[in-house]
């Protein structure tokens, strides 16, 4: 960082707000582009009847997916050379992944139900 006794200099930040700037675009992008995939893999999770894979199991597969590798890699490099930049990146990120997992348990949810309940008869008049 560019200390001068103590005082951030025009040019720290400077950086620091491309800093701020890249790495909300970066955040963005991973939103999007997850939400994308998500849409894809319910869709997919709907056209079929077996569901061999639970919630916690799909979602890490979307966040590992290859498309958000380069979304990854920039906000790992910034929140690296910015640490203060780190708990705002940690939120967005849970928040993104926990918009996913609540939509993919919302496609799980009526097979899951099916599958708890398939032995019980329905209430007679």
């Amino acid at each position: 960082m560019l200390y001068t006794e103590g005082n951030l200099t025009a040019e720290d930040t400077a950086l620091r707000r491309i800093a701020r700037s890249k790495l909300r675009s970066a955040l963005h992008s991973l939103e999007t582009k997850s939400q994308s995939l998500v849409d894809s893999l319910v869709s997919k999770l709907n056209a079929t009847s077996s569901r061999s894979l639970t919630a916690d199991q799909l979602l890490s597969l979307v966040e590992q997916h290859p498309q958000l590798r380069p979304e990854r890699a920039i906000i790992r490099r910034y929140v690296d050379a910015f640490p203060e930049l780190a708990d705002a990146a940690f939120a967005s990120r849970d928040r993104i992944q926990t918009r996913a997992r609540r939509r993919i348990e919302a496609a799980l949810a009526p097979a899951e139900f099916a599958r708890r309940f398939r032995f019980t008869r329905g209430l007679c008049c």
